[in-house]
């Protein structure tokens, strides 16, 4: 993938394109303003959660979601 995030970097790329497209999907439910916090560069941590199939998105601003493999968030 062209964009990088440091802090997925222990992801494999196919994990990466889903987390991507996750990401630009919830991105696109935000706000213009909103947006601003939830960035790929404001990504601070990623953690795999097996059991529940998603990632955990840990941003800059505190808050955090869990990115599912099927593109949904919660």
């Amino acid at each position: 993938m062209s964009e990088k995030i440091p802090a997925a970097k222990h992801l494999q790329e196919h994990e990466l394109k889903m987390l991507k497209n996750t990401h630009e999907a919830h991105n696109q439910a935000m706000g213009t303003e909103e947006r601003k916090h939830y960035s790929l560069d404001n990504i601070k941590k990623v953690k795999r959660n097996f059991p529940e199939r998603c990632f955990e998105v840990y941003f800059r601003n505190g808050e955090w979601f869990k990115y599912y493999i099927n593109g949904t968030w919660g």
